[in-house]
Order: structure tokens, then C-alpha cells, then sequence
């Protein structure tokens, strides 16, 4: 199954991981950000840490293939991810087939300050008006 992912977190997969150090800046990061001190690396990590987040949360369930860049795109970031069996986030008498992926969002803390609208939760928050993640399964079959 391929899901698609939006949200209002800046989830920029930067590929910052590692702890600063100055002898290595200034560089790009993989998403082509400029650091050239420890505000932009910080930035650039705390970025990778929302993205890196997200994948935890998928893989509680499912190991995520085919996992597209995110991209920003009218103020959200999405990307895409292939499960790699149907049914993964199903939860019995829900008849939303990724309602297990909303509960295990829910209350998960993520990083804000990072570019996105002002005022944001700092909690993924799946319904209601202050939802500021959703999820939505993509028909990839040949008919």
C-alpha cells in the first residue's frame, strides 16, 4: 500500500546526524541548505529529527519502502511510502485502513520553529482543528 504524508512540520530530510563540529563548515546539507555555523546545523538536524520521527512511527509498524524526499508544497511538507504489506494499520471495528498509523501518531512531540506557521502545536495532532498531519492511501493498482 502507498501512503501519502502531509503535514505542517518541517520534515526536510537534511541528513544531519552526527553531533556539530566546526572544523567540518561550512558545507551543504543534503538538502542543499547552507550551515555555516551552529544555528544552521541546528536547524538542519532538528529538521532530520521530525523526519526521523516520522519514520519511527511508521516502522512500529510496517518497514517503509520506496520513501519519496519531502518537499515542500503550499506550506506543508509531503512526501510518500510504500507498506510492505496491506492491512499493517488496520485496527479492528475501524473501517479506515490506516487508522492504527493516526492512533500511533497522535501526542507524539516533534520539533516546531523550523519554518512552518507560527503558533503550530508542538504535538502531531491527527483530527479536529488543530490537526496538523494527515495521512492518505494511495491506489497504486493497474485496473
Amino acid at each position: 500500500m502507498k501512503i501519502q504524508c502531509r503535514t505542517l512540520f518541517d520534515c526536510t530530510r537534511t541528513g544531519v546526524t552526527g553531533a556539530f563540529r566546526s572544523s567540518e563548515i561550512p558545507y551543504q546539507d543534503r538538502a542543499g541548505q547552507p550551515v555555516h555555523n551552529h544555528e544552521n546545523w541546528h536547524r538542519s538536524r532538528n529538521q532530520q529529527r521530525n523526519y526521523e520521527t516520522l519514520l519511527q512511527i511508521f516502522g512500529l509498524r510496517t518497514q517503509p519502502q520506496e520513501i519519496t524526499q519531502p518537499a515542500r508544497i503550499d506550506g506543508m511538507w509531503q512526501f510518500s511510502f510504500v507498506s510492505e504489506s496491506e492491512g499493517v494499520f488496520d485496527m479492528h471495528n475501524n473501517s479506515n485502513p490506516l487508522a492504527g498509523l493516526l492512533v500511533d501518531c497522535e501526542g507524539v512531540p516533534m520539533v516546531a520553529g523550523l519554518g512552518e506557521q507560527p503558533g503550530i502545536a508542538t504535538v502531531l495532532t491527527t483530527q479536529g482543528d488543530q490537526q496538523n498531519i494527515w495521512f492518505t492511501s494511495i491506489n497504486t493498482s493497474m485496473e
